[in-house]
C-alpha cells in the first residue's frame, strides 16, 4: 500500500479519505446547486487535494526518532601534542567501529610495516625470512598478531600487550 502512495509523499491514509471525501462532497453540492460537474473534474478536484495536503506534510519535521547510535569505546580518543600519535589513533578507533575490517585496514598494514623496519634495523631479522627468531624475540602471540589474519581490533589490553612486544625490540 504504501508503494501506492509513493507520488504523493507522507501521505496519511486519513488525508486521502479526507480528500475524496471533500470532493465528494463537493460534487454532492454542486449537484444540488444544479451545477454539472463531470467526472473527470472531481478527480482532479481529488487530485488536486492529495498534491496540496502531501506538500504541506512534506514541509513538516519527522516526528519519528531515528535508530539508537551504537558505539563501542575500546580505543577512546584523547588529545595528544604529537599528530602521529593521533594519527594511530584514529586509524585504531576508525578499525575499531568497522568489525571485520580491521585485517585489509590501513592500521595493521602501518603496524607490520613499523615491526618489519624496526626487526630490520635494529636485529637484521625479517618476519617472513626469519620466522623462528622473531617469533622468540616477539612473543606467539604478538608473532601471530602481526603474520595471521585479525578480523578484528585488539582490545586495549590486547594492543597493549602487543604494543609492549614490538617496543622491546
Amino acid at each position: 500500500m504504501k508503494t501506492f502512495w509513493a507520488p504523493f509523499g507522507r501521505l496519511r491514509i486519513w488525508s486521502a479519505v479526507g480528500a475524496i471525501g471533500a470532493a465528494v462532497l463537493a460534487w454532492g453540492v454542486a449537484r444540488v446547486s444544479g451545477v454539472d460537474m463531470l467526472l473527470w473534474q472531481v478527480a482532479l478536484l481529488t487530485l488536486s487535494a492529495l498534491a496540496a495536503s502531501s506538500m504541506v506534510s512534506a514541509i513538516r519535521p519527522d516526528t519519528e526518532p531515528g535508530p539508537e547510535l551504537v558505539t563501542r569505546k575500546v580505543n577512546t580518543p584523547t588529545w595528544r601534542p604529537f599528530n602521529e600519535v593521533n594519527r594511530w589513533e584514529d586509524r585504531l578507533i576508525f578499525a575499531e567501529t568497522k568489525p571485520g575490517r580491521f585485517e585489509g585496514g590501513n592500521a595493521k598494514t602501518t603496524m607490520v610495516e613499523l615491526v618489519e623496519e624496526r626487526l630490520r634495523l635494529r636485529r637484521g631479522l625479517s618476519l617472513t625470512g626469519d620466522p623462528e627468531q622473531c617469533r622468540e624475540l616477539l612473543g606467539a602471540r604478538t608473532f601471530a598478531f602481526l603474520t595471521r589474519p585479525v578480523p578484528d581490533c585488539p582490545t586495549e589490553t590486547q594492543l597493549d600487550e602487543h604494543l609492549r612486544r614490538i617496543e622491546d625490540i
